[in-house]
């Protein structure tokens, strides 16, 4: 066997199984709620996997974007994600035990994991199962949640590459399906925390339903379900980069039309999640992701190409011309894509709308045969015409562009523009074959590419933050040098690292985080009493149902040496906040709690009102904040009672430590970010461990190149996911959320690699 071990007696595949389905009945059974539903869908899983083994890639996808309970139980060490992929890969390997087979490349990626555990493990690990009882991202327990991730990624990749062997094309279409299905998740998810739903189905008029549903002025940063307990959209921006390579692979190699239509439909609800997010690392990581993919793929395609017909006419001068027409081509669609973009600051979307109308009629005439040059040529001249009218039209009754101010001679030049392009197309494609599918598709991706340029360059918000681009670089160049200037740094963490997760304590520790300032909490495990250091963003949150037409009755006991001001309310809130706090919370009761004497504690009273609840509404949630204080806050107990007198708060009195309570920090990010992937490398992995991750995607590269698949698809989208992830790496950390690397990581330890014994085929 070429590159490969394979042990078909082993008892090793037995003790992970049994390792694995120890720690999914433990975590299971130690959940502080929702025993019989998880219960009953784990065996409904389990069923579901003897039945179609791949069903572990669309629930696990979809759970990544769509299932979080931590809000509503607040476990996040080990959470119902966790539990599933654990019983995933107990499963696999009991069904594999006999006939595994483990790569070259997947040995290398064990020693990366066990490298991690044995620089970074922590016997405060061993209490993973229990409530949380600490700030854990400045504890060691924060170097288990990222630890995870790459264990979960080892697991799930072994039992994809199983599947692989017996057919890697069937086993790609449904990773590439999966990915689909976790991008409408995403694009729902994300419509919900907008608040759009409740205006699509209301009686509001059409106009104000499509002005929500393409809203860009909006300061609200949108987090899915999955960014941790603090604000951050590192997360969910790293997800969205790993989910978009895959869409966009799946549009070239789905063959069927429907098939094909619904691939676009997936990388447009990215590239919306993405938009969505306002973050313009993420915007230039797309963009590098997908044109990677797309250089990678066609320049496979047009080699295929040039090779078949230098073949069959034995000239390199044909070759010549086809590298003539593929210089042609990208020409003539990039001038395309600037030149409807030019336009659409004068004809607004009228310009993508007709302009994709005109190619469709274009490209048609073109390639047309039953109808004579000339009568092609009129209707191209006519089409041009209408086009011309369309976007002039436009302008005119514009009520965003002041028709005073634009001389004539910019609108016309910008409209000129895209008939350059458009003739240039229609003299390349004038030998082609009509092939109708294709033409609608290349049509729809045309729009939606100028679609989303429009919206993503044009948008005030993304305006906004363009204009402090060089404030926010120094903020990054400072907190960099703060992150530099917390570790240690000698010859042992220079060659090992500090160890996964450990920046925020080391941050902290050195005064560079000032939790004193932005707020901290712990809870006594055995006197059950939460203490809490005020601070100017963190919030305590417990998720429960409210009535908005109802009175509720707030208690606290409490303990305090001095006054401290706090903010309670019963907001509905997702995960971060700015202009959707004062909508969802604008009923907040603001009171300065008296100090107590030695000794002694004391309890106040308030009376709440909820704000309006809707179908689509965010989840309801009490929330405590304390605005201001220099003394420690000592809570015994918290209630919440509605007007029957019904106590509305699980675990109130904190015996089970922080089960059920929730923490955020709407604001103050940069504590827990290293924001930068390759210092977050260096510090967290060191010299061997930066080295191991170098040598795992050059052993990748090997790999494709071994089997003669450097260009192939599955290569072009590992390519692609390479270059979005280190380009969003310049000012961005998206792995130090578990869900995020896992799945990361999940690719790098070669999901996508060729099979040691049989190759990739495209259907």
């Amino acid at each position: 066997m070429n590159n490969a071990l394979s042990s078909p007696h082993d008892l090793i595949p037995i003790f992970f199984a049994a390792l694995l389905a120890l720690f999914a009945c433990v975590g299971l059974f130690t959940f502080p709620s929702h025993h019989i539903f998880l219960l009953v869908t784990a065996s409904a899983y389990i069923a579901a996997l003897r039945y179609f083994s791949f069903t572990w890639l669309y629930v696990l996808l979809f759970a990544t974007f769509a299932i979080n309970l931590a809000p509503w139980t607040g476990r996040y060490l080990v959470d119902e994600l966790d539990i599933f992929v654990a019983i995933t890969g107990a499963y696999f390997f009991i069904k594999y035990r006999n006939e595994y087979e483990v790569s070259h490349h997947l040995l290398l990626s064990v020693l990366l994991v066990v490298y991690c555990l044995l620089t970074s493990f922590d016997s405060s690990w061993v209490n993973v199962f229990a409530p949380l009882s600490v700030n854990f991202y400045v504890s060691p327990l924060n170097g288990f949640v990222i630890f995870k991730g790459l264990v979960w990624a080892l697991v799930l990749v072994w039992a994809f590459n199983q599947q692989k062997r017996n057919n890697s094309t069937r086993a790609l279409k449904h990773l590439l399906q999966a990915s689909m299905l976790a991008a409408f998740a995403s694009f729902i998810i994300v419509m919900w925390e907008k608040l759009v739903f409740g205006t699509l189905f209301s009686a509001t008029d059409i106009y104000t339903k499509v002005n929500t549903f393409f809203n860009l002025s909006s300061a609200y940063r949108t987090t899915g379900i999955v960014s941790g307990m603090h604000t951050g959209g590192e997360s969910i921006d790293g997800l969205y980069l790993t989910l978009l390579p895959l869409a966009f692979g799946a549009c070239f190699f789905f063959k069927q039309s429907t098939t094909r239509f619904v691939a676009i439909a997936a990388v447009v609800a990215v590239m919306y999640c993405v938009l969505m997010g306002f973050t313009r690392a993420t915007y230039a990581a797309s963009f590098i992701s997908m044109a990677v993919f797309s250089v990678l793929y066609f320049f496979e395609k047009w080699r295929d190409s040039s090779t078949s017909n230098a073949d069959a006419t034995n000239s390199i001068r044909h070759s010549n011309m086809s590298i003539g027409l593929v210089i042609g081509n990208v020409g003539a669609y990039l001038l395309l894509v600037y030149s409807v973009y030019s336009l659409h600051k004068y004809a607004g979307y009228y310009a993508e709308l007709s302009a994709g109308l005109l190619y469709v009629i274009a490209i048609a005439l073109s390639q047309l045969r039953g109808i004579n040059l000339f009568m092609r040529l009129i209707g191209t001249i006519i089409s041009f015409i209408g086009f011309i009218y369309i976007n002039v039209d436009s302008f005119n009754n514009s009520q965003w562009v002041d028709t005073t101010v634009v001389s004539k001679s910019a609108l016309y030049f910008a409209v000129s523009l895209p008939l350059v392009a458009f003739t240039s197309l229609f003299v390349i494609k004038r030998n082609g074959i009509l092939e109708l599918p294709r033409l609608i598709t290349e049509t729809i991706i045309l729009v939606l590419v100028g679609v989303l340029m429009a919206a993503a360059f044009s948008g005030a918000r993304i305006n906004i933050r363009a204009e402090t681009s060089a404030s926010d670089l120094n903020t990054r160049l400072d907190h960099w040098q703060g992150i530099v200037d917390s570790g240690r740094w000698s010859a042992i963490d220079i060659a090992l690292g500090h160890g996964l997760g450990t920046m925020p304590t080391n941050y902290a520790l050195s005064g560079k985080g000032e939790l004193d300032k932005i707020g901290t909490f712990k809870i006594d495990p055995h006197s059950g009493v939460l203490t809490i250091i005020p601070g100017s963003d963190l919030m305590l949150t417990q998720r429960t149902p409210i009535d908005s037409n109802g009175a509720y009755l707030f208690e606290m006991t409490y303990t305090a040496n001095d006054e401290i001001k706090v903010a309670v309310a019963l907001c509905r809130r997702n995960m971060i906040i700015f202009e959707f706090w004062a909508h969802g919370c604008g009923n907040i009761v603001r009171r300065t709690l008296p100090p107590t004497n030695a000794g002694e504690s004391k309890t106040y009273l308030m009376g709440l009102t909820a704000t309006k609840d809707t179908f689509f509404g965010l989840p309801g949630a009490l929330t405590i904040k304390t605005t201001a204080g220099d003394v420690p806050l000592t809570i015994e107990s918290i209630s919440l009672v509605n007007a029957d007198g019904v106590q509305l708060l699980k675990n109130n009195s904190f015996d089970d430590g922080g089960d059920f309570w929730f923490f955020y920090y709407d604001f103050e990010h940069l504590v827990w970010h290293i924001k930068n992937l390759y210092l977050s490398f260096a510090y967290q992995f060191g010299v061997v461990g930066a080295l191991l991750i170098v040598a795992l995607i050059v052993s990748a590269t090997l790999a494709f190149n071994s089997k003669e698949q450097l260009l192939s698809l599955p290569a072009a989208i590992f390519s692609a996911f390479l270059a979005g992830q280190f380009a969003f790496g310049l000012f961005g950390d998206p792995l130090d959320s578990s869900r995020t690397n896992m799945w990361f990581f999940f690719l790098l330890f070669g999901a996508l690699l060729p099979n040691t014994k049989r190759q990739y085929r495209q259907p």
